[in-house]
Formats: C-alpha cells, structure tokens, sequence
C-alpha cells in the first residue's frame, strides 16, 4: 500500500521555515535571560557587601566589648584591692 502525501497526512510533521513570531519570542526569551542574570549577579554583589559590612562591624563590636571587659576588669581589681585595704584596718 503507498504512502500518501496529501495535505490530510497525519503523523509527526517538522517544518523548515521560519517564523517572524518565533524568532521574536526566542530573542526576548534570550534578552529576559540576560536581565534575570545580571540582575542576579548584581543581587549576590549587594549580598556579599552586606555581608563583610556587618563582618566588620561585628569585629569592631567585638573589640569595643573586650575593650570595656577590660575596663571593668581593672575596676573590680581596684575595688578588691580597697576593700582589702578597709578590712585590714578594721582589723588593726
């Protein structure tokens, strides 16, 4: 039995041409690509500089604290110190 070749044939058909609609969706769909990329590249950016901006903060916290750690420490050293003086001459 031969194959027909009409135009009622069914079955799988892949066209050669090439449509105006197709390749104008196919460009916009590459240029939304392209935003999207830079517009992710650019959030990452922001990201890693909120990132070492609140590193460096939290450093410079770090050392005002150890800074005033210190401080308090020098204090109550000072304070022992009296008080050890005050209980010596009430001892006396």
């Amino acid at each position: 039995m031969p194959e027909y070749d009409g135009p009622e044939r069914r079955g799988f058909h892949l066209s050669r041409t090439f449509s105006i609609g197709h390749l104008i969706s196919t460009a916009i769909l590459v240029i939304a690509g392209f935003t999207w990329a830079g517009d992710l590249e650019k959030s990452i950016t922001v990201g890693e500089m909120k990132v070492t901006s609140l590193s460096d903060r939290m450093d410079r916290t770090d050392d005002r604290h150890s800074e005033q750690f210190g401080e308090i420490k020098d204090m109550l050293k000072d304070m022992a110190v009296k008080i050890d003086r005050l209980g010596e001459r009430r001892d006396r």
